[in-house]
């Protein structure tokens, strides 16, 4: 749907700003599920003190990359990446270097305007075939209507077969995690130069809260 100048800007900042929230909602729930799986590998002894507590937020968070990565990447999400690029196809014309130059009032020297490339049907397009190659996208499906967003039978009660049929690698994850947050920063600094950083700061806290631990022990 195309939108004037005036309601296209209200609805990206907006768009902007709640994607950018369950991309930071994914890239925490991934990066805490990593840590607490890689630390039963050097403080599996400290996190046997309290073992409900962590396979619960192990079990939790992992649900969470599933479902969260489903939605964000969904095709026919009403809400997502896909619709995102839909309303930016039809409403490009806001997304013009001119359009950068006026809401931030650069000079026509700015460095930000130099080299741009501009946004094109071929572009947006591009950016949903990067979404539709990602390696994760299969598992994160299978294990979506499988498993955690319904029960199949056969899934409910052959839990390996999940991870037989729909296994998810780290360099998966990452490299789905790479591509949201990557595609939200290009399209967020083509509006007014805007860009997220994704890591929260402390989030990897878990190994000092260990190392605390050890000591104790």
């Amino acid at each position: 749907m195309q939108l004037q100048r005036d309601e296209f800007e209200d609805k990206f900042q907006k768009y902007r700003t709640s994607l950018s929230m369950e991309i930071h909602r994914f890239w925490d729930s991934a990066s805490v599920y990593r840590q607490i799986t890689e630390r039963t590998q050097d403080h599996l002894a400290e996190l046997n003190l309290a073992p409900a507590f962590f396979r619960t937020v192990e079990d939790s968070l992992f649900t969470t990359i599933v479902l969260w990565a489903d939605k964000l990447f969904d095709e026919k999400g009403e809400r997502g990446l896909f619709d995102f690029l839909t309303f930016i196809e039809y409403n490009r014309k806001w997304m013009d270097i001119a359009e950068l130059k006026r809401r931030k009032n650069y000079p026509d020297d700015h460095w930000m305007l130099k080299g741009r490339i501009p946004i094109t049907l071929e572009s947006i397009e591009a950016d949903r075939e990067k979404i539709r190659s990602l390696a994760a996208l299969k598992g994160i499906r299978t294990r979506r209507d499988k498993f955690h967003g319904h029960f199949d039978k056969d899934y409910f009660f052959d839990r390996g077969r999940l991870q037989e049929e729909a296994p998810i690698r780290w360099m998966d994850l990452d490299q789905a995690a790479d591509v949201m947050g990557g595609m939200l920063n290009d399209y967020s600094v083509d509006f007014d130069g805007q860009m997220f950083s994704w890591k929260t700061v402390g989030i990897d806290d878990l190994s000092a809260l260990l190392r605390v631990a050890s000591r104790g022990r």
